[in-house]
């Protein structure tokens, strides 16, 4: 089975078990972050998510759809993040997805950027 694969399948059980404390491997990550976006109220607040994300964050594919999955409401009954941790997980999404896993920019986003003369 591919790491990837297994990787996934390890958010899942993070997902369902959701243990009450932060693994030693995930207050590492959280160690390794910039403090500018280090997740401390979700931490505090829900430890088994930044569990998943360390878990995920070295697989682009599967760390992005558990961002996903997290700051958007596709059931359309939850309840969501105090403000506070929402905007800490959206910062840390926006790190990821410009800094640690840039994603490919299409010609469209090249142009927008471009100041008009």
């Amino acid at each position: 089975m591919s790491d990837e694969r297994e990787q996934g399948r390890g958010a899942e059980s993070a997902r369902r078990q959701a243990p009450s404390a932060l693994t030693d491997s995930a207050a590492q990550w959280v160690g390794r972050l910039p403090q500018r976006v280090q997740p401390v109220l979700t931490v505090e607040r829900f430890p088994h998510i930044a569990n998943a994300l360390a878990g995920l964050w070295a697989t682009p594919r599967h760390c992005r759809a558990y961002f996903d999955e997290l700051l958007l409401d596709r059931r359309g009954d939850r309840q969501g993040f105090p403000k506070a941790v929402a905007s800490e997980l959206a910062a840390l999404k926006d790190y990821y997805d410009s800094v640690v896993h840039p994603t490919q920019q299409t010609v469209w986003d090249e142009i927008i950027s471009q100041p008009r003369s």
